[in-house]
This record gives C-alpha cells, sequence and structure tokens, in this order.
C-alpha cells in the first residue's frame, strides 16, 4: 500500500459540502453549520440567518430559495446552463467547457 492509497482511504467519505462547513452564528457566535435546524445556544433558526443574495435585484431571499421572491430570478437556472454547456474538441473529442478558446488536450484553437 501506497502513499497516495493510504490518503484515499483516509479521505474516503469525507466529502466537504457547504452544509458541512462551519459558520459563526451572528446572533452569539457558537459554531453552526447550513444542516442544522437551529442554533445550539441561543436558539434562533439558521434559515433566518443565512440568506441567499438575488445576483439580478439584490433581494435576500432564504438559503433555500429555488427562485427569488422579488423578481422571480431563477438561482438553478445558472447551474443546469453550465453543467449543460459542454464542447467536444472536433480533433480528439475531449470534452470542456464552453468558456475555453483552445483545447488544452490537443491544441486546436476555435474560431
Amino acid at each position: 500500500m501506497g502513499i497516495l492509497d493510504m490518503l484515499k482511504s483516509a479521505m474516503k467519505g469525507k466529502k466537504k459540502t457547504l452544509a458541512s462547513k462551519e459558520f459563526k452564528c451572528p446572533n452569539c457566535g457558537a459554531k453552526v453549520t447550513l444542516d442544522m435546524k437551529r442554533c445550539p445556544e441561543c436558539g434562533v433558526r439558521i434559515k433566518s440567518m443565512f440568506r441567499k443574495k438575488c445576483p439580478k435585484c439584490k433581494h435576500l431571499n432564504p438559503l433555500d430559495a429555488k427562485i427569488c421572491e422579488e423578481c422571480g430570478y431563477d438561482f438553478e437556472a445558472e447551474i443546469r446552463a453550465a453543467k449543460k454547456t459542454q464542447y467536444r474538441c472536433p480533433r480528439c473529442g475531449y470534452k470542456m467547457n464552453a468558456y475555453m478558446s483552445r483545447c488544452p488536450v490537443c491544441g486546436v484553437r476555435f474560431g
């Protein structure tokens, strides 16, 4: 067993997500995570502490909002579009994001 195998086994199952990241409660300063319902110290609801800002109208929405309450901006549409827009290099077949102007594998330029 090599060092790489040991690191892989140590990291297995420990994916860092935004829900597991620790934040400070703005009310009392206790450590909270986004997957908690309430702060363990002061009891304030986590969803009321953290908000998602709309890039279009700057309205503060609940953290789990799918669309903006004020202007109807779809938060998930941008993510879906980014995942969907991929190009395949005509020379080597490498899949890449839409913003690339040159294939990183074979070097062909896109016009």
